[in-house]
């Protein structure tokens, strides 16, 4: 082989491999394989009424994925506004495991958990989940995406109830200690199933 042809081959071969890394690149951003910088936050404009669809929000879990709301249609889905540092939620963090472990054979229900992490703490949290074995999804609100402002949480903790078609059937500002995390629970199991009926 004379010399021109190893070095035409060679720069053949340079250009080949800039191709498939750049094109490896490129397929990496369109099959999105990156969630870093995945949308986080608020997906719609709804506001927040009972009989309502709520609106839809992608927030950071504490195991660095990402949880969609709309992602648990067709279950009943609890979701709860906490801190570690507030009282009444560590009251009823047990009733809410309890909960979710009496429906898990069904796989009907979810609690997501969502913490307002800017006066909170990473360490706080996992030490909460620790210490209450908590095994639904914890997430993180922050001051930039405000899930707690549109749904109009001003005090801890606060739960909203939402049927299996993403609508609002109850809501609690305030702890559900007694029967009230039962009935919110019953009033969005009945909504989902007699509009699954219709």
């Amino acid at each position: 082989m004379s010399r021109f042809t190893l070095r035409t081959l060679g720069r053949y071969a340079i250009v080949a491999a800039i191709v498939i890394v750049v094109g490896g690149l490129f397929m990496r951003q369109q099959l999105g394989s990156d969630d870093s910088e995945a949308v986080v936050g608020l997906l719609d404009d709804r506001s927040v009424a009972i009989g309502e669809p709520v609106p839809d929000l992608v927030l950071r879990s504490l195991d660095g994925g990402l949880i969609q709301l709309s992602d648990f249609r067709g279950k009943t889905v609890v979701l709860n506004f906490w801190a570690t540092w507030c009282p009444p939620c560590r009251a009823e963090m047990p009733d809410f495991q309890a909960l979710f472990e009496e429906r898990a054979s069904a796989d009907d229900l979810v609690i997501i958990a969502v913490d307002k992490i800017d006066e909170d703490s990473v360490g706080a949290v996992e030490s909460f989940v620790v210490e209450f074995e908590l095994t639904f999804p914890i997430v993180f609100d922050t001051a930039d995406v405000e899930v707690h402002q549109r749904f109009g949480v001003r005090g801890l903790p606060a739960t909203f109830f939402i049927d299996r078609n993403g609508i609002l059937r109850a809501q609690n500002f305030g702890p559900v200690f007694g029967n009230l995390l039962e009935e919110g629970v019953a009033a969005a199991d009945a909504a989902g199933a007699a509009t699954a009926l219709r």
